[in-house]
This record gives structure tokens, C-alpha cells and sequence, in this order.
């Protein structure tokens, strides 16, 4: 913690005035870099989960946005982009997930056997289904690699360190 020391003069207040908005100013600037820094940690952990979910789905991915511009709040948001994302985040099938259930999939109402119409989730092996455009593809489904899960649980892992780090250190 910073100490600062002054006198009853007008000058020393001038001075101490000075020194709290310097202070404030490498917070703000402290704090932009721990946001950061734990974002792009977060956005690594998932784009890696992305990239290893086996199976059937391939539109997905991550992005993300760190906005300061409220002033005195920094906000990052990490998310998933494409129309597999909540396949690849919640898993789709038994071949690649069984076993493997995603620790939010009763809250949110998502994860293997929950997609609309669907007959055959739990069936062990494949199944077959009709695409856009009325084809008949063959799946074994997406293995639930949690990308956003995995994300938000090392964010909140790394925060302490990486606070201490960034305020001790920066």
C-alpha cells in the first residue's frame, strides 16, 4: 500500500492532490492491463478447446471485446461466434461424450439429448440426419470440449496471481 506524507501548507496539499491523481491514473492503467491480461488467457483456453473438439461441428470460434469507455468500469466479454458453438460447448451425442457431461448442461438446458426433435442422441454408434439443404449426413456428433466453461474456470483460477503479478510488479 502507498504511503504518502504531508504537511499542513498549501503547497503540500497541491503536491499531495498531484501525487493521488498519479496514483489513480497507474491504477486505472494497472487495472486495464490485469483485464487484459486475463482475457487473453480466457480467450486462449477456449479457442484451444475449439480446436480439439472432435466430431461433426466446425462453424465456431472466439472473440472478444475489453471496453473501457464508461469511464470508471472495465469490462472484457469472451464469447463464442458460428452455428456449432453450443454443440462444441455442451456436446452433442454419446460417441465422444460419454461420461463427459458439462457441468452447467441441467442449468443452462443444453448437452447431449436435449436438441429439439432429436430421436437418437443417446443411441449408442450414429445416427443419420437431414442437412439444410435435405442430404442425408451421417454423425457420430461433437464431443463437448467446454471452450467457455473452460475459459471462465481458468479466469477464475489465474485471477489472484495474476493480480498480484500485474499490481506488484506493473
Amino acid at each position: 500500500m502507498k504511503t504518502i506524507k504531508m504537511r499542513l501548507t498549501p503547497e503540500s496539499v497541491d503536491n499531495v492532490i498531484a501525487e493521488l491523481k498519479d496514483y489513480q491514473n497507474d491504477l486505472e492503467r494497472k487495472l486495464k492491463i490485469l483485464v487484459g491480461r486475463l482475457t487473453q488467457e480466457g480467450v486462449q483456453v477456449a479457442r484451444s478447446a475449439v480446436i480439439t473438439s472432435q466430431g461433426d461441428s466446425h462453424d465456431a470460434g472466439v472473440d472478444y471485446k475489453i471496453d473501457s469507455t464508461s469511464g470508471e468500469i472495465i469490462e472484457a466479454t469472451i464469447w463464442l461466434t458460428g452455428t456449432d458453438a453450443l454443440f462444441i460447448e455442451f456436446g452433442a451425442g454419446i460417441f465422444y461424450n460419454n461420461g463427459n457431461i458439462h457441468p452447467k448442461a441441467a442449468e443452462f438446458g443444453y448437452g447431449v439429448g436435449t436438441y429439439p426433435g432429436q430421436r437418437y442422441a443417446i443411441t449408442p454408434g450414429y445416427w443419420w440426419y437431414r442437412d439444410e439443404s435435405k442430404h442425408l449426413r451421417f454423425s457420430l456428433g461433437t464431443e463437448a470440449t467446454m471452450p467457455m466453461y473452460r475459459a471462465a474456470e481458468t479466469i477464475r483460477n489465474q485471477i489472484i496471481q495474476t493480480a498480484i503479478e500485474t499490481f506488484m510488479k506493473g
